[in-house]
C-alpha cells in the first residue's frame, strides 16, 4: 500500500541534521513512500524530486526570549499537524533527542489529530540533564508512540530495561551515511593551507558540538603525552560549545602546556567547509564518555579517515578494533595516548584502516536500504491499524 508520511525534524540546518534528514527522505522516496519534511527555517531546501519540503519552525533557535521561541515552536507544530491532516499523511514520524516538553506536545497533538506516531529515538535519555529530571516526561512520550526506531542495540536495550517500552514496538535501523558531503573534497595540501596548518603536522581532529559528555578534556590531557613521542602532533578542535563554557578547556590546554599544539575554531562549521577539516586530518578522535549514536563517526568514516573512539557500546557496534577503526578504554587518557601514538606513527596501516572504514559505511549504512526498512515498518503499522479498525467495527455490529 502507498504510505504517506510526515517526517518532523526541527533541528535541521541549525545543528547539522539536514544531511541526515535529506538522506532519510531520499531513501523513503526510493522505497515508494510519499514524504513531507517539516523542519526549521535554517534548513536549505534539498530540492529532492517528489519531496514536499516545509519550514514551519521559524526563529526557534538563538538567544531571544525562550518563551517567545517556545511559542513559535508550538505554532510550528500546529501548522505541521494541520498540513499533515490536509495532505492525508496518516503517519507522523518524529525525531526525539532529550524528552523535552515540546516533544511531548508534538506527540499529543499528532494523536489528537488521529495520526499514528513513529519515533526515531536518537538519545534514549537526555545528554543535557540528569536522567531523573526528565524521566517521567520521557515515559509519557514513549507511552504514546506506536512504533520506535533506534540506531543500535544498546538504545533498544535501554528503552526496554530503563523505560519499559515493549520490545515488539522497537525496530533497530542503522543511522545512514554522510557520503553526499564527501564530493568535491580538497586535497590535504589545499585543506591545510586554507586552515593554516603545516604540511608536516600530524593532525588529530575533534569535530562537532563540544559537550561535557564528549570527553574533550580527556583528549587534551592525552595530547601532552602524545606530543612527547610525536612532536609534530596538532589537535584541531572544530565546533561550537553546547551548554558548556570553553574556558575550562582553555585553562586545561594551558595547564597541560599544549597551547602551541592546538588549533581551536569555536564555531558551527557550515556544510561547505566541513570537507576542509576532514581532508586536513590524519585521524579523527571521539573520546566520548556517554553516547548512544554519533553522526561524526560515520561522517569521518565516509571521508575514509581512521577513527579512534571510546569502547562504548554505540561505538563498538560500528568499529571493529584495528580493522575499520580503533577503540580504547573509555575514560583512560593513558589508553587514548598510547593508541594515538601508535596510529600516528603507522601511516600505511592508518590509511588501510581508513579505506576499510569507507567500504564499511558504503555497505552497511546505505540510505536506500534504510528507507526500505523504514517503509516496511510504516506498512506494518498501517496494517495493524487497519486490523484494529476492522475488529472494532466487527464488535460494534
Amino acid at each position: 500500500m502507498k504510505v504517506s508520511v510526515a517526517v518532523v525534524e526541527p533541528v535541521g540546518g541549525h545543528g547539522g541534521m539536514n544531511v541526515y534528514d535529506s538522506g532519510l527522505c531520499r531513501g523513503l522516496l526510493s522505497a515508494g513512500t510519499q514524504v513531507s519534511l517539516y523542519t526549521c527555517d535554517e534548513t536549505v531546501d534539498p530540492e529532492i524530486q517528489g519531496l514536499h519540503f516545509c519550514t514551519p519552525y521559524k526563529k526557534i533557535f538563538g538567544r531571544g526570549n525562550r518563551w517567545i521561541r517556545a511559542l513559535r515552536y508550538l505554532i510550528g507544530t500546529l501548522s505541521m499537524a494541520w498540513s499533515a491532516v490536509k495532505s492525508g499523511e496518516t503517519i507522523i514520524h518524529f525525531h526525539v533527542y532529550e524528552g523535552a516538553a515540546p516533544e511531548l506536545y508534538n506527540i499529543l497533538l499528532a494523536k489528537l489529530f488521529g495520526r499514528s506516531v513513529v519515533l526515531t529515538v536518537h538519545d534514549v535519555e537526555s545528554m543535557a540533564q540528569p536522567a531523573a529530571a526528565s524521566h517521567g516526561r520521557i515515559r509519557k512520550i514513549y507511552r504514546l508512540a506506536d512504533r520506535f526506531i533506534v540506531h543500535n542495540q544498546i538504545s533498544r536495550r535501554e528503552l526496554i530495561e530503563r523505560l519499559g517500552v515493549d520490545g515488539m514496538k522497537i525496530t533497530v535501523i542503522p543511522i545512514g551515511n554522510y557520503l553526499e558531503m564527501t564530493s568535491n573534497v580538497p586535497s590535504s595540501t589545499e585543506a591545510r593551507r586554507a586552515l593554516g596548518i603545516g604540511e608536516t603536522k600530524k593532525v588529530i581532529l575533534f569535530f562537532g558540538q563540544i559537550k561535557e559528555v564528549k570527553g574533550l578534556d580527556l583528549l587534551i590531557e592525552a595530547l601532552s603525552k602524545v606530543a612527547i613521542e610525536v612532536p609534530e602532533a596538532l589537535l584541531v578542535i572544530a565546533g561550537r560549545p553546547w551548554r558548556t563554557d570553553f574556558s575550562r578547556y582553555a585553562m586545561l590546554i594551558d595547564s597541560m602546556g599544549v597551547r602551541d599544539r592546538c588549533l581551536v575554531h569555536l564555531e558551527y562549521v557550515p556544510d561547505d567547509r566541513v570537507s576542509q577539516y576532514y581532508a586536513a586530518a590524519d585521524v579523527v578522535v571521539l573520546p566520548y564518555r556517554r553516547i548512544y549514536q554519533s553522526g561524526v563517526i560515520l561522517l569521518a568514516m565516509g571521508y575514509g579517515k581512521a577513527v579512534i573512539a571510546s569502547d562504548l557500546p554505540g561505538m563498538s557496534e560500528i568499529i571493529v578494533d584495528g580493522n575499520n577503526g580503533y577503540l580504547f578504554s573509555e575514560g583512560s587518557k593513558d589508553a587514548l595516548s598510547k593508541t594515538l601514538v601508535s596510529v600516528l606513527q603507522s601511516d600505511r596501516e592508518r590509511e588501510e584502516v581508513g579505506k576499510r572504514a569507507l567500504k564499511y559505511v558504503q555497505q552497511n549504512h546505505d540510505w536506500n536500504q534504510i528507507g526500505a526498512k523504514t517503509n516496511q515498518l510504516y506498512q506494518e503499522l498501517l496494517s495493524e491499524r487497519d486490523r484494529r479498525s476492522a475488529s472494532t467495527v466487527s464488535r460494534s455490529m
